[in-house]
Parts: structure tokens; sequence; C-alpha cells
């Protein structure tokens, strides 16, 4: 087997399967005995064993890995070796990442990722080879320093910048969409990935608690698809209010649907269905600071996930308060 293939029609193909069975499964909502399993399953099985192997992994990761694997065999080229996983060339390739400006937890996974491979071709313990391991320790020694944890986005740069949307006006899409997203992200501390992957199905308002439940269906941390939810309460500071900033985009959107708005809660334009992709929400945070507020922006600044500063709040586990 040659590098890992990233999921193709394949193993899509197994997705859908894998979805069916637990489908059925949660219908039962019991174990299946082997006896009463669906004709054909244990053979169909056993043909897709290797593409269900790489489930364990999610697709973006799968990327990653493909992407570390291709630049050994690059380097293998370089050095006139033999494309195939080695310890004594990953030890070199380790190194010559170090002394390249590679991070040591990127290295790290590139080891990983070559050592998958080595498994898939049936060579065991390529990442706990001895040379492996010294090579680590040199680059630990020689690779670029981790850099400071990103700074969290200020509440009093949050007011700015929800301010200067909300004096836009209520009918104004990108306004009243910018402002409920940031709200959203800095007090439920979602990922961007997690905001854009709302529906409008994945709300529950809560009337005599004045707040709204949020369904995240999957998450970075929940890469089973359990699914959680999210509690966000309501701010007494109306402006401030992630709630209100919501029920304003809704409004909205009912003007569109004439009805209960369905599909994503954020769009990339009003009245279509189109997701908001989830490197906008780094981008819009950015722009609205710089622009909007002339805000200047520390280059450590984190705006993939706009949450709270610990000193400026103080927020429950998955549970949102202004």
């Amino acid at each position: 087997m040659s590098e890992p293939t990233l999921l193709g029609q394949g193993l899509r193909a197994v997705l859908t399967y894998q979805a069916r069975y637990q489908a059925q499964r949660r219908a039962a909502r019991k174990p299946v005995p082997v006896e009463a399993w669906p004709a054909g399953f244990v053979l169909e099985l056993r043909e897709k064993w290797q593409d269900i192997l790489q489930l364990d992994l999610a697709q973006s990761t799968h990327r990653s890995y493909g992407w570390h694997v291709r630049q050994y065999r690059q380097f293998c080229v370089a050095a006139g070796a033999p494309q195939q996983p080695d310890a004594q060339v990953l030890a070199q390739f380790v190194v010559g990442r170090a002394q390249h400006g590679y991070a040591v937890s990127t290295i790290e996974q590139g080891v990983y990722a070559v050592a998958r491979w080595a498994l898939d071709v049936g060579q065991e313990g390529l990442a706990s080879d001895l040379v492996v391991r010294r090579a680590m320790k040199v680059a630990a020694k020689l690779a670029v320093p981790a850099g400071r944890q990103k700074l969290p986005l200020d509440r009093r740069e949050l007011r700015a910048v929800v301010s200067s949307l909300q004096a836009r006006g209520r009918r104004d899409f990108i306004g009243v969409r910018d402002a409920a997203l940031f709200l959203l992200g800095w007090t439920g501390m979602f990922r961007s990935s997690e905001l854009v992957g709302i529906d409008w199905e994945d709300l529950r308002p809560i009337q005599q608690k004045g707040g709204v439940l949020i369904y995240v269906p999957r998450s970075k941390t929940d890469q089973a698809g359990e699914g959680a939810w999210v509690f966000i309460a309501c701010c007494e500071e109306e402006a401030m209010c992630p709630v209100q900033a919501l029920w304003r985009l809704r409004r909205l959107a009912v003007q569109h649907e004439r009805g209960d708005p369905v599909g994503p809660v954020f769009t990339a334009r009003e009245g279509k269905q189109q997701r908001l992709r989830k490197t906008t929400v780094g981008v819009r945070l950015r722009k609205a600071l710089e622009k909007e507020c002339s805000v200047v922006i520390p280059p450590n600044l984190r705006t993939q996930r706009a949450r709270p500063s610990p000193a400026t709040s103080s927020l429950g586990d998955s549970v949102g308060a202004c």
C-alpha cells in the first residue's frame, strides 16, 4: 500500500454504510446478536475493512497526515533513499525539519503520520525506534519554541465591535448577523466551526429562564458525534445579549422564509441557504476590530475562537452567561 489515501468515494460509501447501521441500531435500542445481523453484513465488513479503519480519524486529520507523508517522500527523493518508511531516514527528516522552522508539535505529528503509513505496509514500531526517539530529543532543542498563548477577546473590545455593527440598523443583514455571530461565539465559547454549523432547528428557547438551548452536533473534541446542549443565558445589557441578537437575526430570516426559518443560522447572504464558512468568522472579527472600531490588533489576538477573557467573565461548563 502506498501513502494513506484521503477520504475518497470508497470511504464516503463506508461513512454512509456506517450511518445506516447506526440508525438501525438506535431504532432497535438494544444490542443485536450476531445471528440477527443482516445477510451479507460480515462479508461486506471484511471487504471494506481497510477503509473502515480509516474512520478512526477525522477527514481534516487524514489530509494533514497525507501532507506529512508526501513531505517525507519528497525528502527521500532528495536524499536518494527509497520512498519507504525507514527509521534512519525518518530521524534525518525530523532533524532537518527542526532546522527549517518547524515546531515540535508539527514534527511529532509528522512522525506519527509516517508511523501510521509504516503500519499500513506491515512495519511496526517505527515511531518508537531508538534513533527516531534520539532525533526527537535533538529536534526539541533545535526547533522553533512554542509561541505564547493567544490573547482572548476582551469584553470592552467586543462591546466596541457590537456597537458599531448595531449602529448600522436592525435591517442591515451583515450588521445583525455579525453581531449575533460574535456575541454568541464569545458568550458560549464556541469554535468557529461550531458557530457556522448551528441550524435554526438546533435552537430551543427556554421561556422561564429567558435563554436558549443550542445543540452542537459535533465539535473538535467530540469526534464521535455524540453532540451536546449548551445553554446561553440572557444578558441584562440588551446591546450585549446574545439571545436578543439571535432573535433579531431570526426576525430577518422569517421575513424571507415567510414562516419558521430552517437551515443554517449564519448564512453568507441574506435569504440564502449558503452556510457561512468557518474561516470567515476570524476574518470578519479582525475587519470589524481594525476598520469599524479602529482597534489595534495584537499579533497574538485569538480570533479563530472568540472566547471571553477569564478576567472579565466567569463561565461554567457548557453554560454561557453575560
